[in-house]
């Protein structure tokens, strides 16, 4: 298998602690760079992506300090199922690469991946009905855009078909709403509120895209990959005739690649025989697979647990409690929480984990950079 230097790519965009938001998207745009490496004294730090400009709204003034995430990063001398399996589990567009002093190297891509593994037969003749996501997640022509905004940032999603008449009509994403949230740099603050007002409010078809490049169930895999890759895009909506019955992404050929080669994914429930049933398994299934996308953006995570147990019952309902488990490099972090609806508890209890693990993080940096502070 290749090694990870023939991956590595020079990102057009590195931003720094003090570079403004407005400076950083308008490259971002110019250059179709989803991720943008965060660098402090040659150390990198952070990142800067869609996902962040999309979930949480600030002063396009403000400075890249108070928006960016923390790190996700593979190191230069990991091999190639390391980083399948980082991009896996946390749903990465893309990743940058560091040295043993955490400075830049590079950064790979999650299109330079899927360009390797093409030509490698490991999607042999794989359907695309097969491994795409179903039921989708979708927005109205006349829903605003707020609520597909809403909608992205709690599915952890970057893109919604929108549906008029039960037909795919068009597709909105992270990047439609970000490039223009953050397009009115230099305007006054109340300028920007009144725009940002403006644009929230209007019916999602007043931005989206369209005509839609869709896949059919029966397509390929390797020839829905060679699409999403000349057309630039991350993902395609999967039509039988004219009915969405998928959505069909990056990620999910990548996960092909990761299951090719039996990598574990850190990630176990310990279900109650009655919570296996139907599609109970799945609703939990899909957000404890969001929870580890978004942990995994924070720190590398070693294992990530989560059980249920029945406390009791009233009234023919009983009370599940859900006892959530993260070992990860910074430490062990658990959390309980309870609900009389199991798909509730565990999102209460993974919610509490992610806020343990950043709060974590916080004072970690804080830390790190007191004795600097000190020194001047």
């Amino acid at each position: 298998m290749m090694s990870i230097k023939e991956l590595i790519e020079e990102p057009k965009v590195v931003a720094t602690y003090n570079d403004r938001i407005r400076e950083i998207v308008s490259k971002m745009r110019e250059n179709n760079q989803w991720v943008v490496p965060v660098i402090k004294e040659k150390e990198v730090v952070g990142m800067l992506s869609y996902n962040d400009l999309l979930r949480k709204r600030i002063s396009p003034e403000s400075k890249v300090i108070n928006l960016m995430s923390p790190l996700l990063s593979v190191s230069e001398k990991d091999d190639i199922q390391k980083v399948v399996a980082k991009f896996y589990t946390a749903k990465a567009r893309a990743i940058p690469v560091v040295d043993d002093k955490k400075r830049l190297v590079g950064i790979i891509t999650r299109e330079r991946l899927l360009s390797y593994f093409l030509g490698s037969g490991d999607f042999a003749k794989a359907r695309v009905r097969e491994y795409m996501n179903s039921p989708v997640i979708t927005v109205n022509a006349e829903d605003s855009v707020a609520r597909a905004r809403w909608l992205m940032s709690n599915n952890n999603v970057t893109k919604l078909p929108v549906m008029e008449e039960k037909k795919v009509s068009g597709i909105i994403s992270a990047k439609d709403i970000v490039d223009r949230l953050y397009s009115s740099g230099g305007k006054k603050k109340s300028s920007i509120l009144t725009e940002e007002e403006r644009l929230m409010a209007l019916p999602v078809k007043e931005i989206m895209s369209y005509p839609v490049i869709t896949a059919k169930g029966d397509d390929i895999v390797e020839k829905a990959i060679e699409t999403m890759l000349s057309k630039k895009i991350s993902g395609m909506p999967v039509l039988e005739g004219e009915y969405l019955v998928g959505m069909f992404s990056g990620i999910d050929a990548i996960a092909i690649i990761a299951k090719k080669y039996q990598m574990e994914i850190p990630i176990e429930a310990r279900l109650t025989s009655e919570l296996k049933q139907g599609n109970m398994k799945a609703l939990i299934d899909s957000i404890l697979e969001r929870y580890l996308s978004r942990l995994e953006k924070l720190t590398d995570i070693i294992n990530f647990k989560v059980t249920f147990k029945e406390e009791s019952k009233s009234e023919g309902k009983k009370l599940y409690q859900v006892t959530a488990r993260a070992v990860t490099k910074v430490g062990d972090f658990v959390t309980k929480d309870s609900d009389w609806d199991p798909v509730t508890a565990v999102r209460k209890a993974v919610e509490r984990l992610e806020e343990r693990v950043q709060k974590e993080l916080r004072k970690m940096e804080t830390t790190r950079r007191k004795p600097k502070a000190e020194e001047s």
